[in-house]
């Protein structure tokens, strides 16, 4: 089974994403494939030296990025590397598992299980994490089977034309302040696609992952993916099913970010470029254990240090410990659990 790991100018996280990966997927052949972005070449030597069974592909926007990201700058470039998601995913196995550069393994995980159970139970997507946040496994049936949990997903609306209606594109007339204010339009309504739609931390079938970019135009829009996947499962009812794991067996981190995007709270004032370009130096310069504090994320107090050692007027701890509170609030205001 292949694991794909999408990475940005982060290696030290990748680095820990590809140890825990190691030390808990087990039972099976796999291939670590790298689709990296714009990380600089000597920290993705660094890597390939320290794992050599690992591939990694670049983007077509590699090395416009990296002459940016390895001064600590924002990259001109702004395209997301789409094209390489969808090449890699069409040459991988039936069944890949899809990750970010910061999300991790926390237990053992049986590759051949999950295969065999995907395979007999014909799933298109198993959940791999959710933060604590049941909003987004919302089910209408549950059975427990080698430590995964098999659901039928409880949606509110299942006819594609009347999901993009009430929660994606049309909103004439005003229509969703409307729909919001009937109570037709919730939150937690919302939250439920999010059943059958995650960015990473997922396994999918090729076939499911691939038609949730339907129509993309070059574009990141989960409003989009998630009405395919409505699409897809209109189609496909009879013939598919859900599942995740019972315990999450991966984490993701709230030290940084890839991207400034989404990102700018309000009275905090820190550049997470010039942040990660100062972190991944301090990595390849060993002077951070990534695995420090594993399970959990990443050791703050040496990243404070890290901070303080660089004594860049632009780079303060208190911006740093500000913008990761910011950060996890974001997640924490709709019911998921942050460590």
């Amino acid at each position: 089974m292949d694991i794909l790991i999408k990475s940005y100018n982060r290696p030290y996280y990748l680095d820990r994403c590809i140890q825990s990966i190691y030390l808990n997927c087990i039972n099976s052949y796999f291939k670590i494939k790298v689709l990296d972005d714009g990380t600089p070449q000597k920290y993705l030597d660094k890597l390939q030296n320290k794992f050599p069974d690992i591939q990694i592909y670049k983007s077509d926007f590699y090395d416009e990025k990296v002459k940016f990201t390895s001064e600590g700058k924002q990259p001109k470039i702004n395209k997301i590397p789409i094209e390489l998601w969808l090449q890699e995913a069409k040459n991988a196995t039936d069944y890949f598992i899809l990750l970010e550069d910061d999300i991790w393994f926390v237990e053992k995980f049986d590759l051949k299980k999950l295969e065999q159970n995907c395979i007999e139970k014909k799933l298109v997507f198993v959940k791999l994490f959710w933060l604590g946040n049941e909003k987004l496994i919302q089910s209408k049936t549950r059975f427990v089977k080698d430590n995964l949990t098999f659901f039928e997903p409880n949606l509110y609306l299942r006819n594609p034309l009347l999901y993009k209606f009430v929660f994606y594109k049309f909103n004439r007339f005003k229509i969703r302040k409307t729909l919001k204010a009937l109570r037709i339009h919730t939150h937690d309504r919302f939250l439920s696609y999010y059943s059958i739609y995650a960015v990473a931390g997922v396994v999918f079938r090729k076939d499911y992952f691939l038609s949730l970019w339907n129509d993309h135009k070059n574009e990141v829009d989960e409003g989009l993916q998630l009405y395919n996947s409505v699409k897809f499962l209109k189609k496909n009812s009879s013939k598919i099913g859900f599942a995740h794991t019972t315990n999450e067996v991966v984490k993701t981190g709230f030290s940084s970010s890839a991207t400034n995007q989404y990102k700018n709270y309000k009275d905090v004032k820190i550049d997470m470029f010039l942040f990660n370009k100062t972190v991944n130096e301090a990595w390849f310069n060993d002077e951070l254990d990534v695995m420090q504090k594993y399970p959990k994320d990443l050791n703050s107090e040496q990243i404070e240090t890290i901070i303080e050692k660089e004594k860049n007027t632009d780079l303060q701890v208190v911006e740093w410990r500000k913008w990761v509170s910011s950060f996890k609030n974001q997640f924490q205001s709709f019911g998921c659990n942050i460590e």
